[in-house]
């Protein structure tokens, strides 16, 4: 199974806009399934969740992730408040039934680093199996969850059916990150993607789809031959080109990545 999907990230940018241009722009850009992006406290009350759940069936959506705020902290007061934080997160996305939290790390060298992250894991492994929810680690550029020899340490130690890779092809190719290399050493822990367009290998460059070095296609096609399942979550963000919170997209920037990828839907 593959399915489209489209980040609220797309659509409402980095603010806190209460997911309004979500609501009132994907489907009429022809998405059905919508990951949320909830950074800020109010977006994983269970409140909200009900009003998302109610949102979704009103505008005909599907919701099928949660996107959080990072994984990291580099004492115990940061490991428990983010271990805790993650806990909600869970339970968030069973209320809203999408069964899926992203998250990435924290910056390189900070926050504890990798340790701090396969700290949170230990504990929180039990936890998403016991509410059958993955959690799907995101990779991002000059971030403590970047490369191979990251996800590689982190696999080492955490053993769990419900804790994989988020790949962000945009973000892999802003890395400089071989996307064949990941998909051969990891293609059994990958569980989710975020589709974005980056131009310049090795050079953090976001661009619109079609325009970049990313090569979304093959990724995609590589992962169906490896047996993926789930879904591919397309972000346009508001680092392209822009400023601030607003960006210059239109309808046929949120139509193209359909018109690219929806040819590999199952």
């Amino acid at each position: 199974m593959l399915k489209m999907a489209v980040s609220s990230l797309t659509f409402d940018g980095f603010g806190d806009n209460d997911f309004v241009q979500t609501f009132a722009l994907a489907g009429k850009a022809g998405y059905k399934r919508v990951e949320f992006n909830c950074w800020y406290p109010e977006t994983l009350t269970p409140s909200k969740m009900r009003e998302l759940k109610r949102r979704c069936e009103i505008a005909d959506l599907v919701p099928v992730s949660l996107h959080v705020t990072s994984f990291g902290g580099g004492n115990r007061d940061l490991l428990t408040a983010n271990v805790c934080h993650k806990i909600r997160a869970i339970e968030a996305a069973v209320e809203l039934g999408c069964r899926r939290v992203v998250a990435s790390g924290m910056e390189r060298n900070t926050a504890g680093g990798i340790e701090a992250v396969k700290e949170e894991l230990k504990t929180l492994a039990p936890v998403a199996k016991e509410a059958d929810v993955l959690l799907c680690l995101e990779n991002h550029c000059s971030n403590i969850l970047e490369n191979e020899d990251d996800y590689n340490l982190i696999f080492k130690e955490i053993k769990s059916n419900h804790i994989g890779i988020c790949i962000d092809t945009g973000h892999f190719d802003a890395s400089g990150v071989d996307l064949d290399s990941i998909i051969d050493r990891f293609s059994d822990k990958i569980n989710h993607i975020h589709l974005k367009e980056n131009n310049g290998y090795g050079i953090k460059n976001f661009c619109r789809f079609g325009e970049g070095t990313t090569d979304n296609v093959k990724v995609i096609k590589r992962l169906l031959d490896k047996g993926f399942s789930g879904y591919m979550s397309v972000e346009i963000s508001p680092e392209i080109g822009e400023s601030g919170e607003s960006t210059a997209f239109d309808m046929s920037d949120w139509k193209k990545p359909l018109t690219l990828f929806s040819e590999f839907e199952e």
